[in-house]
Order: structure tokens, then C-alpha cells, then sequence
């Protein structure tokens, strides 16, 4: 599986280019909405989408939450 951060999901979610510029710009706004997390279902990362965050940890087998950065494994 391929894996996606929490910025490049940002900017997926607003479908703007993944580039500092625009992680600037929009990180702040969906950390600006208490209770809002991006995260995914089940296991397709590439379709972030915004959910409260007592749901997603009330059900973790079926909302993840992304990496906040890529960190290769060893």
C-alpha cells in the first residue's frame, strides 16, 4: 500500500498541487476546525475525507488517520 501524509492528504482533499506553498495554506484551515480530522476508510488512503474525531476513534478499523510525515520503514 502506498502511503500518503497528512499534508499531501490536505491537499488532496481541497484538490490543490502538493507543494510548502499550499501546505502552508491549508493546514491551517482544517486544523482550524475543532472536533475535524482528515482520515480515510478503511484502507484506501487516496480518498481523504473529514470526520469527527471521536468517530474515527470510535471505529479505528474503519477511519485511519494519516502520518502526520513519511517515515520510510527499515
Amino acid at each position: 500500500m502506498i502511503t500518503i501524509t497528512r499534508e499531501q492528504a490536505i491537499c488532496m482533499f481541497f484538490y490543490e498541487e502538493f507543494n510548502e506553498e499550499n501546505v502552508a495554506r491549508l493546514v491551517p484551515k482544517i486544523d482550524s476546525m475543532e472536533d475535524l480530522e482528515i482520515c480515510y476508510l478503511n484502507d484506501d488512503p487516496t480518498e481523504p475525507v473529514l470526520m469527527h474525531i471521536q468517530t474515527i476513534h470510535g471505529d479505528p478499523f474503519k477511519f485511519r488517520l494519516y502520518p502526520a510525515q513519511y517515515e520510510p520503514q527499515t
